[in-house]
């Protein structure tokens, strides 16, 4: 990730749960209320309670304690660039409430710019001992099997189908076992399952136009990851090289919400190619590795994007991102509704 000296206000404060200290807190249980004014105005707090620490937008019911300070002071404070305890004498921000709190702050958090969020040695429970990344490899196996076999004029079916549908099963009964199926490993295992349901009724349309269908499949659950979830999908996968508190943190999700878009939109753009593979078949082997080929950038930018994300700040909000895999969602619908058109086959 991007410089942690780079993050704005309210990232800082979100953040503040990841250097949380629990040791400091014994029993304590408290609200710290943040009301800030300058730059980056809004309102935020903290509740301190069980040992643990979490972040909240807006006012907070009888806070325990209410800092009152300018964006830029806090973050300098943050960044341990001024003491805390001297800005608060000088006047630069004001506390109200428990002040005994205050001299506990040091205590309770450490500079958010010494925090680690990175770990190792973290993976899926279980005893095959792959990392989180390694088995959104694995996830893929079944769709990969399926687009190398099922256009094999010699090949049944059944070995293009049943196959990834033994291996999703697998993937999904292992994951049960030691830890929990992801979405897109739920997804596998529902597709492959109608789609076997469809070759025992030898259902002809499905054998032409087979890949397109797959594809709409792949971006429709990467696309639906961002537009309904609060974790999207590649999030399940990343996530184990991480701190389990950062794991529903913005300065996460949000690096993995545009993986997750990216990928959802390659599927789109391999709908496309699949069209153009069937209606231009003298070009058909070329469409097919160009469609292949776009696994390789997708990979790498999956392998590096998170960890050079501008999460400081970010190009897009919330509310752009599921715009964007709604309009996705729309392209999606829009496809499948003309290969479903009467006489097309």
């Amino acid at each position: 990730m991007s410089s942690l000296n780079d993050l704005n206000l309210e990232q800082t404060l979100e953040g503040m749960p990841l250097v949380f200290n629990p040791k400091a807190a014994t029993d304590l249980k408290a609200t710290i209320q943040f009301d800030i004014s300058g730059d980056e105005a809004g309102a935020y707090y903290l509740k301190i309670a069980n040992g643990a620490c979490s972040f909240h937008i807006g006012t907070a019911d009888s806070p325990t304690l209410t800092i009152t300070t300018p964006s830029d002071v806090w973050l300098k404070i943050s960044r341990g660039e001024l003491s805390g305890q001297d800005a608060l004498l000088e006047g630069l921000y004001t506390a109200s409430g428990d002040l005994s709190l205050m001299l506990k702050m040091d205590a309770l958090f450490q500079k958010i710019s010494d925090a680690s969020y990175e770990v190792t040695n973290q993976r899926p429970a279980g005893p095959i001992n792959l990392s989180g990344m390694a088995w959104m490899t694995v996830a893929f196996i079944p769709w990969i099997l399926h687009w190398s076999t099922f256009e094999i004029p010699s090949l049944s079916h059944w070995v293009s189908v049943g196959l990834p549908l033994l291996i999703s099963l697998f993937i999904v009964i292992y994951r049960l076992k030691f830890d929990r199926p992801t979405f897109m490993e739920w997804g596998g295992l529902g597709y492959f399952t109608l789609v076997g349901t469809l070759s025992l009724m030898a259902f002809e349309y499905y054998s032409h136009w087979g890949i397109t269908f797959s594809n709409i499949a792949m971006a429709g659950l990467w696309l639906s990851s961002v537009l309904f979830s609060q974790t999207p999908l590649s999030a399940e996968y990343s996530k184990w090289s991480f701190v389990k508190a950062l794991w529903h943190n913005s300065l996460f999700i949000y690096p993995n919400a545009i993986i997750s878009l990216v990928w959802g939109w390659l599927y789109v753009v391999a709908i496309i190619l699949s069209f153009a593979a069937i209606f231009l078949p003298e070009q058909r082997a070329i469409f097919t590795i160009v469609r292949y080929l776009l696994l390789i950038p997708a990979f790498a930018f999956t392998a590096t994007y998170q960890k050079r994300a501008p999460i400081a700040n970010p190009r897009f909000n919330n509310s752009q991102l599921r715009f964007s895999a709604g309009v996705g969602f729309s392209a999606l619908s829009g496809l499948l509704l003309f290969i479903t058109m009467p006489g097309l086959n």
